[in-house]
């Protein structure tokens, strides 16, 4: 019986799971190592000592995330139910004229780009400039055009290049595009934003988006968990990787311990959520080798994987291995506030445009099922972004500027420091929670699934799939496909 060990139990490792094990007719014997005991990877969610929901940030589900939505429904989740539509809508701040304007994302790439012609946030100018724009960047768009050759340079520069007016470009809805990715303030790769676009844009249901109306992990990941689980899968719980050790062109072991969070908090923050400033620490004397696999899927982050074999080790001296050195990750940074008061009821669906760190926000309140109807919080705000820039901010000083950016939001005027029941500021800072930062050129450094030793494979967003862009259905395709190539080599 042919041994597989998943390293991440994220969406892609998840994926990887089920699919081998409901493909291969009992034929595999699958294990999941887990860095600590959460599922759900950087989509996970928790609750606080008093009971709290806690989420890694603000996550949304696309309508292009169909087998994403089909991996859950196989493990009987009815992902309709706990899925809250926002109807293609979302709200932008323009700090140009102080207003909210509406922005609908529409059925395919053409009225996705057209809908800016009815954007309100634009003058009569910048309209018919993105008119012309989109006229004479057809080829792109309809997917007659390859694009991957825009890898290189930056979005900014390249709509700039193709006839978008520099007034369009310092907008908030354009600045959105890449904050979307999370790479604010970097910039993002054309190719990458372009692939987004793309996607998105197929047809009405793949522009739609939706807010889980629960914790990601209550809801969907720990549920896919226990399918897995029920199909023979097991997890192996609180084991961080920290080698793979490979002897003929094949991995023989793999090195694991046992993570410690003692006493590694940062300051202010809630000592029942650790926060790493760079890597998480191993309990001394842990450190174990496994060797009972024949096949490794390692669907960990890159910035996690860089940690693996300190030193000069020969694993680094793999020309297609040495390439992931060179990616980078960007530290999301999310905070929570529950209001005693009901603060707007204009926007059903996430507001961007504030000033950084935090470019998001999204009133939870009518989304969360346990909130909707408890009288005790009239708000349940999301606040969403990264933390370049930011790194030496306290709670205090985070929270006294994110309800500065926000009072200026026509419709928020009422949020008050006096009215806040509870909050938290998250920092994702350690290895494993760091999202991939598509830069431009960053796609030449990018793996495949295959990797050049034979029995190690690699799934997640940052791995090179059909998508090519950070999100959840990117992991999960990634995790699907590492799947078939062991069933494939396997048998």
């Amino acid at each position: 019986m042919p041994r597989v060990l998943i390293v991440g139990a994220g969406p892609a490792g998840l994926a990887a799971a089920s699919r081998i094990l409901e493909q291969g007719g009992g034929r595999y014997q699958v294990r999941v190592a887990v860095l600590g005991h959460h599922f759900g990877g950087k989509a996970n969610s928790w609750r606080d000592a008093e009971g709290r929901l806690i989420d890694h940030g603000q996550h949304v589900v696309v309508g292009f995330y169909t087998e994403m939505m089909a991996l859950l429904r196989r493990a009987g989740v009815d992902v309709d139910a706990h899925l809250v539509e926002n109807g293609g809508n979302s709200f932008m701040y323009e700090p140009r004229d102080g207003k909210v304007h509406h922005l609908a994302l529409k059925r395919n790439p053409l009225h996705m780009l057209f809908s800016g012609l009815g954007y309100s946030g634009l003058t009569t100018a910048e309209k018919m400039a993105v008119a012309r724009f989109v006229v004479g960047n057809l080829g792109v768009f309809l997917h007659t055009q390859d694009i991957e050759q825009f890898d290189d340079i930056c979005f900014t520069a390249w709509v700039l290049a193709n006839g978008l007016c520099p007034s369009v470009v310092r907008t908030n809805m354009f600045l959105t595009s890449r904050l979307g990715q999370m790479n604010w303030p970097r910039e993002i790769s054309a190719y990458s934003m372009l692939k987004t676009m793309r996607a998105m844009g197929r047809d009405q249901r793949t522009s739609m988006y939706y807010f889980c109306d629960g914790g990601m992990s209550e809801r969907f990941w720990d549920p896919l968990a226990a399918h897995i689980s029920k199909l023979g899968g097991r997890f192996d719980t609180m084991r961080k990787l920290t080698a793979l050790h490979v002897d003929g062109g094949r991995l023989t072991g793999a090195s694991f311990a046992e993570p410690d969070s003692a006493g590694h908090d940062v300051p202010e923050h809630d000592p029942d959520l650790p926060t790493f400033a760079r890597t998480i620490p191993t309990k001394p004397g842990t450190e174990v080798r496994d060797r009972d696999f024949d096949h490794l899927i390692c669907a960990v982050p890159a910035t996690s994987f860089q940690e693996l074999n300190p030193g000069d080790d020969p694993l680094w001296r793999i020309p297609e291995l040495t390439n992931i050195r060179k990616l980078r990750g960007v530290a999301p940074l999310a905070l929570q506030i529950w209001h005693r008061e009901r603060l707007t009821r204009r926007y059903d669906s996430m507001v961007g445009g504030l000033a950084g760190p935090l470019g998001f926000v999204v009133d939870n309140k009518h989304i969360l099922r346990e909130y909707r109807h408890n009288p005790r919080y009239g708000a349940v705000l999301y606040f969403v972004g990264q933390e370049a820039g930011y790194e030496g901010y306290t709670d205090e000083q985070h929270l006294a500027l994110c309800l500065a950016n926000v009072a200026l939001i026509p419709g928020f005027e009422r949020i008050d420091r006096r009215g806040i029941l509870h909050y938290r500021v998250l920092r994702h800072r350690s290895p494993d929670k760091q999202y991939f930062l598509t830069e431009p050129g960053v796609q030449r450094f990018r793996p495949h699934t295959r990797t050049p030793i034979a029995n190690l494979w690699l799934a997640g967003d940052w791995v090179r799939s059909e998508l090519d862009f950070p999100c959840m259905e990117a992991a999960v395709r990634s995790g699907l496909a590492a799947a078939d190539a062991v069933l494939r080599s396997a048998s």
